[in-house]
């Protein structure tokens, strides 16, 4: 399969990125608030597939908790990265394609996906990988999805414009689908059990820190950005749900 410019992105940052902790994502208390929540649902008799997994931070979190992790990501640059920073245990780093799966043939007790639709090039892309993973996981078995969506940078800059702040718009690199339209899909071969948000950490950080150092001062990993993942650990309520820019999806095939 041809490579595409979101791919040479990701396999360049894998590359030339020196901190190891900002080369998957730049906002690393997103990814902590993410993992706290993917960590509840995997259990030490797991077999788990791990879609993305980039330079292996979450495989070395993830593999303490399960009895095995089959970890692949499509560009060979993070699969050698992660290969180097964290070696195999049990676990297995793969480089495979999630568009056209060669070497995944077990059937998964889970599989968990981190912002990794977002990086495909449409929606019918994003459908054949939400098909792949299907076949992948076992009946019963935990689909552990966490993806960005139009809905949540639809909301949140409606707020920001009532604040003269700039809308937020998604990296060019990225295809953004409407949850309305993934949400039939997944209802055909799954049942949701449970789900989650970071609306009160995404109001924190794209709503309040924006407005009270002017937008222009806006940087990444801040001590503001810290003590928000921890007041958004402590207080997340539902009422922020929709200014949230990914949804946490726990699904059980049927």
């Amino acid at each position: 399969m041809k490579k595409t410019e979101t791919n040479n992105y990701w396999n360049e940052r894998a590359k030339t990125v020196e901190n190891d902790l900002e080369v998957n994502i730049m906002d690393v208390f997103q990814r902590n608030l993410e993992y706290d929540y993917i960590i509840k649902y995997l259990e030490p008799s797991m077999h788990l597939l791990e879609v993305g997994c980039g330079m292996g931070i979450s495989t070395n979190l993830f593999r303490d908790k399960v009895k095995w992790v089959d970890a692949f990501d499509y560009e060979t640059n993070m699969i050698d990265r992660a290969k180097t920073l964290y070696g195999e245990k049990n676990n297995k780093f793969i480089h495979d394609n999630i568009l056209e799966p060669k070497l995944l043939t077990n059937q998964y007790d889970a599989i968990t996906c981190v912002r990794v639709l977002i990086n495909l090039a449409n929606f019918n892309e994003q459908k054949t990988a939400i098909l792949n993973m299907t076949k992948l996981l076992k009946k019963g078995g935990k689909l552990i999805l966490v993806e960005g969506f139009n809905e949540g940078f639809y909301e949140m800059n409606k707020l920001r414009k009532e604040l003269n702040l700039s809308d937020l718009v998604p990296a060019k690199i990225n295809y953004y689908s409407n949850y309305s339209e993934i949400k039939p899909l997944l209802e055909e071969n799954y049942s949701l059990v449970d789900e989650f948000h970071l609306g009160a950490y995404d109001y924190l950080t794209r709503v309040v820190y924006p407005t009270l150092v002017g937008e222009n001062n806006v940087k990444h990993n801040t001590s503001f950005s810290e003590k928000s993942e921890q007041l958004a650990r402590a207080f997340n309520p539902d009422d922020f749900k929709h200014l949230s820019r990914i949804r946490g999806l726990v699904l059980v095939k049927k």
